[in-house]
């Protein structure tokens, strides 16, 4: 797989993922959006004097641990074998999306001013949206 393939695979499958976090977002009422949080984070944390990095910060971060995640997918690939894609992508997926909780509980653990959310329904959406993720990428595996 090119380089140039692997980009484009993990930029549709995390813009479809955050979408479909802005759609629970907007359904709830309540602003899940990943990239959103991950500038928070960034712009709250007391390491960082006076910092007010825009959208494009938590975009960058975004798009960068979806490339780790889309690694993870085709690392555990080549370990399981399964008959079907599809089937491989639900269970990563919600596999990725339990183990981002986990990451986004962390985070919010040791960050010294994290953004105030109702934790528990983002951690239930990341799950959804993970397997969003995983899905776009067994997609995009049969048409790229």
């Amino acid at each position: 797989m090119t380089v140039l393939k692997f980009l484009l695979i993990n930029t549709v499958a995390v813009v479809l993922m955050t979408g479909f976090s802005y759609l629970i977002s907007h359904v709830l009422n309540v602003n899940f959006s990943e990239p959103n949080r991950l500038k928070q984070l960034v712009n709250r944390a007391s390491i960082i004097k006076k910092s007010d990095f825009g959208i494009w910060i938590g975009w960058c971060l975004h798009f960068a641990i979806g490339l780790v995640f889309l690694l993870g997918y085709f690392l555990f690939k080549n370990i399981i074998h399964v008959v079907s894609e599809f089937l491989y992508a639900l269970v990563f997926g919600f596999s990725a999306g339990l183990f981002g909780a986990m990451g986004w509980k962390l985070m919010f653990t040791i960050h010294d001013n994290p953004p105030k959310l109702p934790k528990f329904p983002f951690y239930i959406q990341l799950v959804g949206a993970h397997i969003v993720f995983s899905e776009t990428v067994a997609a995009m595996l049969q048409i790229v």
